[in-house]
């Protein structure tokens, strides 16, 4: 009997391994040198108490500042500006919220937290905010705003009403134009390809999953309609003026945070 012919493997499967460790090892330096080199901020007496509270809390095991800690909840880094007020988050420090439990915090040691919180935030940016606004826009008239905007297709009075009925209606609580929403919402200009009155009006009559239902007559339902297969008509044009409404932000290779990919 003939042995069989044996065939030499395919030298893809070295080149692929030789890559992804070329790539680990790439990745590795960038993510342990790539760091800010100057000393960090000096913390106020105040600040310091707070950073203290932090650590008796444990707060690192669910949050993170610029990346470090854990990921059952946000990110903080950021969370807490100059312009957001301490009463805001008095309710969550001292009755919780959702997972996180009640800390109970006297008022001293809440305003504490805060202004470390605030410290952090004025260090830098801890995760990159892609397309994110500039002059953002309140998601009740977001979709009225758009439209102010104008496009080369002038909108019918048919469409302005459908968008009236949008607004009133509070649609942009959850449907952010041009890209998904709250609640991974979709983006309305496409979310079917079929948006005539007698497909959507199912679906505002009778909600789906999160959507409410909504007593539209026919006649709105047909002018809703007509709002939005003139978006999608102009949906290209609007995105750009969109984006010139919001100012928005672009993004940067350099404000990846690469210590969560080492």
């Amino acid at each position: 009997m003939h042995e069989p012919k044996r065939t030499r493997p395919s030298p893809w499967r070295e080149f692929l391994f030789a890559g992804m460790v070329a790539s680990y090892a790439a990745l590795s330096v960038v993510a342990y040198t790539d760091y800010p080199r100057e000393p960090g901020p000096e913390l106020s007496a105040r600040q310091r108490t707070g950073l203290e509270v932090w650590r008796r809390h444990n707060c690192q095991v669910c949050h993170q500042i610029h990346g470090f800690g854990g990921f059952l909840g946000p990110d903080l880094t950021n969370l807490v500006d100059e312009d957001r007020e301490d009463e805001e988050f008095a309710s969550i420090l001292t009755e919780g919220y959702g997972s996180m439990p009640a800390l109970h915090l006297s008022p001293e040691d809440q305003r504490a937290v805060l202004a470390f919180l605030r410290a952090m935030n004025r260090t830098g940016r801890s995760q990159p905010r892609p397309n994110a606004a500039k002059k953002p826009v309140p998601p009740m008239k977001h979709w009225k705003a758009l439209m102010e905007e104008g496009a080369s297709e002038a909108p019918s009075d048919r469409v302005r009403r459908g968008a009236d009925l949008v607004t009133s209606s509070a649609c942009g609580a959850c449907h952010v134009p041009l890209m998904q929403g709250f609640q991974r919402a979709p983006d309305l200009t496409r979310a079917a390809l079929d948006r005539s009155p007698g497909a959507i009006g199912p679906i505002l009559a009778g909600g789906r999953r999160v959507m409410p239902s909504y007593d539209f007559t026919p006649e709105q339902v047909g002018q809703i309609a007509d709002f939005l297969e003139w978006c999608a008509r102009n949906r290209a044009e609007l995105v750009r003026r969109n984006d010139a409404m919001l100012q928005r932000d672009g993004l940067s290779w350099k404000d990846l945070p690469w210590w969560e990919y080492r």
